[in-house]
């Protein structure tokens, strides 16, 4: 006997619902889908309607992700984008692409911000993003670059170049110590600790600063950074991100790094790839330019 199929959410509302996830914001969602507020704040409504849950918080600030429209925001992220793929194979022909894969959070916090720059450069390439922390394939799944999180440890046959390896520091909003305008040590507590998924980084902090009395398995978990940076400024805890990953939050004091150790840890962004896969000038133009832009910051 055939199995029905689950029924499947309306496009429009993913579209508008991973548009105002990615940008914060109604009013700029709207904008980029060229519609009015009232129609991005409808279909998100109906979407949640069938979801059953809410995705987001709606706060003076902007549109904040619940627990739910996080772990919800990268499948919806990488549908989109192989529809688009494929969509976008069938209608350029000749024009070149490029397929990265990486994870959310390096997508939307580091190479989104700056890949405008080398799209304007490169007018006959087009870069298209795969979000997905998953291990892909590059040449069955022909993808050209990955990025990920790691050791930077690769099986045969596949490159590995070091992206970013900066410290990492305890940061959170302001709302969260107000009505002071500093953070230090003591407002990191075990309730307040934010984590991805792993869970490892406040463990190897405390043990490098040398702080005692901080269970690390408690405080909230998600799945990528994008949650643990959204819960941050939301003020709901005490985050431990990569510096390089939240340089426009620092820049504005949405987020304040506390007085408090950094931390150099082993983990970092791997830039992964095949060697044939530079026989392309486009594509090895691409790797000459996000290895750039990361010794900017390394």
């Amino acid at each position: 006997m055939q199995m029905s199929l689950a029924p499947l959410p309306p496009l429009p509302a993913l579209r508008f619902f991973e548009a105002t996830a990615r940008l914060g914001s109604v009013t700029q969602a709207a904008a980029e889908l060229y519609v009015t507020p009232g129609a991005v704040t409808l279909q998100i409504r109906k979407l949640e309607s069938f979801l059953g849950c809410p995705l987001f918080e709606r706060q003076a600030r902007g549109m904040v992700l619940t627990a739910e429209g996080s772990s919800y925001l990268a499948p919806c992220q990488e549908s989109l984008t192989l529809i688009r793929q494929a969509s976008a194979r069938l209608r350029t022909g000749n024009r070149q692409s490029i397929l990265v894969s990486c994870t959310p959070g390096f997508a939307v916090q580091w190479l989104v911000p700056r890949l405008q720059h080398f799209q304007e450069s490169t007018l006959a390439l087009d870069v298209h993003i795969s979000t997905t922390n998953r291990k892909v394939d590059l040449l069955r799944e022909e993808v050209h670059f990955a990025v990920r999180h790691g050791l930077g440890e690769v099986p045969d046959g596949v490159c590995s170049i070091p992206l970013l390896k900066d410290e990492l520091i305890p940061v959170c909003s302001p709302r969260l110590i107000a009505p002071r305008r500093r953070a230090v040590l003591a407002d990191i507590t075990s309730s307040r600790l934010l984590h991805d998924e792993h869970r490892e980084d406040w463990l190897l902090w405390c043990r490098a600063a040398g702080v005692e009395g901080i269970d690390t398995q408690q405080g909230m978990v998600f799945t990528d950074s994008n949650g643990v940076i959204e819960a941050a400024l939301a003020g709901r805890g005490v985050a431990l991100l990569r510096r390089s990953l939240i340089e426009a939050e620092l820049s504005a004091r949405s987020l304040l790094e506390l007085r408090a150790p950094a931390l150099r840890t082993p983990l970092g962004y791997h830039l992964l790839y095949c060697e044939e896969t530079l026989k392309s000038p486009a594509i090895r133009a691409f790797l000459d330019w996000i290895t750039e832009q990361a010794k900017a910051l390394n």
